[in-house]
């Protein structure tokens, strides 16, 4: 009986290793995708860009995010899948525009925003849009109740990029990061 115990205990040790070892790799297989979706996207070949469909790259350096992100109106333009771009967001070359992007902060693999609470003010994004790069700075952070609606508040006379996801602590609160464009 004691054997019987011992076999099935490390039955069940290999199963669960074999288990890990099979999401590990399916993680890994899918980060090599999407690192190749965004050197595509990058690259001057324009029939690579036209695969693909983002519309552009966010990179944040400090916390070691790069995703591309689709269009308003693509289908894969949702915050279960993906960066979300916000309806009434403008992209980055129209002066006094603000290009609003929403993710996930959890723990899962579409938490693109799982990092965001680890910067500061001062800190540096890009947006890599129509083969150019866009530098902007962190101003401030604040956080709203979740409740269907937020207020955005920047100055109007900048353009601005700003993130939204939930707060890591307090599921009833989002919180948004304004950042101003540099160039």
């Amino acid at each position: 009986m004691v054997k019987r115990k011992k076999l099935f205990i490390k039955v069940l040790c290999l199963l669960f290793l074999f288990l890990f070892l099979a999401i590990s790799f399916t993680y890994y297989f899918e980060d090599q995708k999407e690192e190749k979706r965004i050197n595509n996207f990058l690259s001057t070949d324009k029939t690579v860009l036209t695969k693909n469909n983002y519309i552009a790259v966010i990179e944040i350096p400090k916390i070691k995010l790069k995703k591309g992100f689709y269009a308003y109106g693509n289908p894969k333009n949702n915050v279960n899948q993906n960066i979300q771009v916000i309806e009434t967001s403008t992209m980055p070359d129209v002066k006094c525009g603000n290009l609003i992007l929403a993710s996930h902060s959890g723990t899962s693999k579409i938490a693109y925003f799982k990092n965001l609470y680890k910067l500061e003010k001062g800190d540096i994004a890009y947006v890599y849009f129509n083969d150019i790069q866009y530098t902007y700075q962190l101003l401030y952070i604040y956080s709203e109740k979740k409740d269907g609606q937020i207020s955005i508040r920047r100055e109007k006379n900048q353009t601005n990029l700003t993130l939204i996801t939930c707060d890591k602590k307090d599921d009833s609160l989002q919180n948004i990061y304004i950042f101003k464009q540099l160039s």
